[in-house]
């Protein structure tokens, strides 16, 4: 029996009143040509319902990145998809190994720019912590210095 690739509302025989069909349930044989009308129903079987990206059968669920924050499989196919600049349709029409490497490259891009963040977010609370400690000191800084200047003169400052 085929299934439904988007919900559909029917009549199936020996009922009276219509009921609500979800994607992914089956069709009755006698709602079929009423559900093939209106695309609530795909003569392709295990055909992925219009508007559905296909993803990876490799890559983990979830992905969890070095600040903590976590992103599933799905947010990042969507995210590969986007950079694609294809359409639905094209991305489910590649080889399974070009989507891979697609995602495969989003996931090192997500890595990268998320190592980046937590990277300056460190510099960030460095130099907070640096400018405590040659105020503490007494030592001259400009406070528009980066964090291994403020280093540097902290250890120039201990010195003396």
């Amino acid at each position: 029996m085929a299934k439904f690739i988007k919900p559909f509302r029917g009549v199936p025989e020996g009922q009276i009143y219509p009921i609500q069909f979800a994607a992914g349930d089956e069709c009755p044989p006698e709602l079929e040509p009423g559900a093939l009308s209106v695309g609530a129903l795909s003569l392709v079987p295990g055909a992925p319902a219009p508007g559905t990206l296909l993803g990876s059968s490799l890559q983990p669920a979830r992905f969890e990145f070095a600040d903590g924050s976590e992103l599933s499989l799905g947010d990042v196919v969507s995210k590969a998809h986007a950079a694609s600049g294809l359409s639905v349709e094209a991305w489910n029409e590649l080889s399974e190994d070009a989507r891979e490497a697609a995602i495969a490259e989003t996931v090192q891009g997500l890595t990268a720019e998320n190592a980046e963040a937590a990277a300056k977010q460190q510099a960030a609370g460095d130099k907070v912590a640096l400018i405590a400690q040659l105020e503490a000191a007494g030592i001259p800084f400009d406070k528009r210095w980066g964090a291994e200047k403020l280093a540097a003169a902290l250890a120039e400052g201990k010195k003396d």
